[in-house]
């Protein structure tokens, strides 16, 4: 049997099967659940999601790349999950003091680790383990999993503070790295700078990719890795300065309604729709009109999450405790993005597009 449904109509039906799932899966348990231990285990998987998707392009292993759907996609969710729940031990361990349920000091950490690996891999092109392991894939993959657990470590102990949570009955002081700002400041700036990344991957990385020609150095790495870098600080401290300085919105409601779910619009486009090959207009008109659409598909998204929660769970909004914002940063962030990239790129959007007798045909 060969079935080949085409975007946007793949996409669309994919998306509604995805989010119908992954809300059914985030409605069936106890809120507290969801946020500790789901988003602990989850999230330790998507460092290895981006590196076998993103990284290793869904071509390594190749053993596992060659194999035919479903079974491609059992195997590297296995896989993943083999990589992921040691990370989660590991780091609940250590991080967390072995703290049950998880407490936020080790998923914070967790969530740092995904926006310093999709650092490493988009804007440095995984640079500088491609230069060292040029035809060892796996190395390479390897070698950024440890890189972005040890620079996320770093950061961690550096800059994050966790004094205003000393009156939270989990608390213990061992655990605090004393940083140098109140804990959710770094973390949501990180995940300001992991959507910037995104937009300027519907922007084809423009206007970085236009420098090259002036200034042959930012065509090579690191020197490409590092001004995207620069331009990447730059554009989410304006995001950052116009939604909580001048709008004064609460941190961490902020980072729910605008920057998760931002992220979340523009997963469906670079992952459930392939990256849209279906708009075709020139650069940077494209990457424009995208990130509109990216908006509106957040804001779609935000409500339908948002329903979910209230009907439910009825969760209230705000702080102190903030369990509305961190249900639907859990359902939309821990359970609802390695789902996507669990389908589209290892399943490869199995049933609804396949080749029969063939593993990876991409």
């Amino acid at each position: 049997m060969n079935v080949q449904l085409k975007h946007p109509a793949l996409g669309v039906l994919a998306t509604l099967v995805v989010v119908a799932s992954a809300l059914l899966i985030s409605v069936s348990m106890a809120p507290l659940t969801m946020i500790a231990w789901v988003t602990l285990l989850l999230v330790a998987m998507v460092p290895a999601q981006i590196v076998l998707s993103l990284a290793l392009q869904g071509q390594h292993p190749a053993f596992l790349a060659k194999l035919p759907q479903p079974w491609r996609g059992a195997s590297f969710c296995v896989l993943t999950a083999l990589v992921g729940l040691p990370i989660a031990a590991v780091a609940n361990a250590t991080v967390g003091g072995g703290v049950t349920p998880p407490t936020p000091f080790v998923n914070m950490f967790l969530i740092l680790a995904v926006t310093v690996t999709l650092g490493l891999v988009v804007p440095f092109q995984c640079w500088p383990f491609s230069a060292i392991f040029p035809k060892r894939p796996m190395l390479i993959g390897v070698s950024i999993l440890v890189a972005a657990y040890g620079i996320a470590a770093l950061l961690f102990k550096t800059l994050f503070n966790f004094d205003f949570l000393s009156g939270a009955p989990f608390y213990r002081a061992d655990l605090n790295p004393h940083g140098l700002f109140m804990g959710w400041i770094p973390l949501i700036f990180a995940l300001t700078c992991f959507a910037v990344i995104l937009c300027l991957v519907l922007l084809d990385f423009w206007p970085v990719a236009t420098l090259p020609p002036l200034v042959s150095a930012i065509g090579r790495q690191p020197w490409f890795g590092i001004v995207s870098a620069i331009l990447i600080t730059l554009v989410a401290t304006g995001v950052w300065s116009i939604f909580v300085g001048k709008f004064q919105m609460d941190m961490v409601v902020y980072l729910v309604r605008v920057v998760i779910s931002l992220v979340f619009g523009i997963f469906i486009l670079l992952i459930m729709m392939e990256g849209a090959p279906f708009i075709s207009i020139p650069q940077p008109g494209r990457g424009v009109v995208l990130i509109l659409i990216a908006i509106g598909l957040s804001i779609v998204s935000f409500a339908i999450y948002k329903f979910a929660c209230q009907d439910v769970f009825g969760l209230p909004s705000g702080p102190p405790s903030y369990d509305r914002e961190l249900w639907l940063a859990s359902a939309m962030l821990a359970v609802t993005f390695p789902m996507m990239v669990a389908y589209a790129n290892f399943f490869q959007f199995w049933p609804f597009r396949t080749t029969a007798g063939q593993g990876n045909t991409e």
